[in-house]
């Protein structure tokens, strides 16, 4: 796995998975999920925060929705929850994380299986994140520019979009995306807080 660094007020998310697992019995199983920003375009000279949403393909559940990339953790492979951001981060967009910058949301819902139709408590974790791609050589690389790489079972489309075409897309029946139940995690409510939280992390202008 890549090296990546975390915020210090996050450093409580690097403990043993399973020991953070343990400290929640409350969950049955747990989730993650990530939000990526640019203000670096070729077109835009404002810097206007662009997120990365990915469009889940039409063969999948929910197909059709926008989301950030995120995912069930892995236990077997994940030795923190942040590993298992970073790798869902990896999977679905093809972009390598360089820093865990702020915690978005923590969503909880109840989830029925498709197999037995058992009931488990999900608890999602998502965060904003830095990529590895966003930096060449010490200089901002636009967003248009950073290659983004979907698993196809999984994605059909992406987008670097704004805050407004998001907030539009509240109201049924406009804006350009359609986004997941308000009942589990990536819904537009956690995408605008992103928006938010970045804008308070960027340096004050004179």
């Amino acid at each position: 796995m890549d090296s990546y660094t975390v915020a210090p007020h996050l450093e409580y998310f690097k403990q043993p998975l399973a020991a953070f697992t343990t400290a929640r019995p409350e969950f049955d199983s747990f989730g993650v999920g990530a939000y990526t920003f640019s203000t670096c375009s070729r077109q835009d000279a404002d810097h206007t925060p662009h997120i990365l949403l990915l469009q889940r393909a039409r063969t999948d559940s929910m197909g059709g929705c926008w989301e950030g990339p995120g995912g069930a953790y892995e236990p077997e492979i994940d030795a923190t929850l942040l590993d298992g951001v970073v790798r869902e981060v990896l999977e679905e967009s093809g972009l390598h994380v360089s820093r865990i910058v702020e915690l978005v949301a923590v969503d909880s819902w109840l989830h029925t299986r498709r197999s037995d139709g058992t009931k488990e408590r999900i608890a999602k974790y998502t965060f904003i994140v830095e990529v590895h791609e966003a930096m060449h050589q010490s200089k901002a690389v636009p967003y248009e520019d950073m290659l983004v790489r979907m698993e196809a079972s999984e994605h059909q489309a992406f987008e670097w979009a704004v805050e407004d075409d998001v907030r539009l897309s509240l109201t049924p029946g406009q804006g350009p995306y359609k986004f997941p139940l308000a009942c589990i995690g990536h819904q537009a409510p956690n995408i605008l807080r992103a928006f938010e939280l970045f804008g308070a992390l960027q340096p004050r202008t004179m």
